[in-house]
């Protein structure tokens, strides 16, 4: 049995609060909300051993450095929003859990289309695990989309992000 988790399970909170450390820290100046459901935080369903305690660590983390936890005023029920300046960075998130990898990124593909608008100062990203399987799966979304959608592909480790 080992006794840490490594990089390959990192659960949807956990990514979350890796995202906002490397990426949208608001010891930077970054305004972060992040949306916390039941399923994330271990509380509905049947769930991995150990996750109710690393998400209540990673929860807790987030408030301790500012972030704001529920839904966002504009962006609702979106994982993660970002704001510095005149930027404003939507984030669908995904982590471990028992859906597929290709489900999970095309559930988190849609939920971004749908909160998508016109607005050139507002970017819109998907960020998972980083690790050779979520990555294969991100890559999967052409360049040519990524870019006509002003969508980044973030790939989240304890030790840093990876942008694709």
């Amino acid at each position: 049995m080992k006794a840490r988790h490594d990089q390959s399970d990192l659960f949807q909170l956990e990514v979350k609060r890796y995202l906002v450390d490397h990426q949208f820290s608001p010891l930077v100046g970054w305004k972060v909300t992040v949306d916390v459901d039941g399923m994330e935080r271990a509380i509905s369903g049947q769930q991995k051993a150990g996750k109710r305690g690393r998400a209540a660590c990673a929860k807790n983390w987030l408030r301790r450095v500012g972030v704001e936890i529920g839904r966002h005023s504009t962006f609702g029920r979106a994982d993660l929003v970002a704001k510095k300046g005149k930027t404003t960075v939507v984030v669908e998130v995904e982590g471990e859990s028992s859906k597929q990898k290709s489900t999970a990124l095309y559930q988190a593909l849609g939920q971004i289309i749908l909160i998508m608008s016109g607005d050139a100062d507002v970017r819109y990203g998907i960020a998972v695990p980083d690790t050779p399987i979520w990555e294969d799966q991100m890559m999967k979304i052409p360049e040519y989309v990524r870019n006509r959608l002003s969508l980044t592909l973030w790939l989240v480790s304890k030790t840093g992000v990876r942008e694709l």
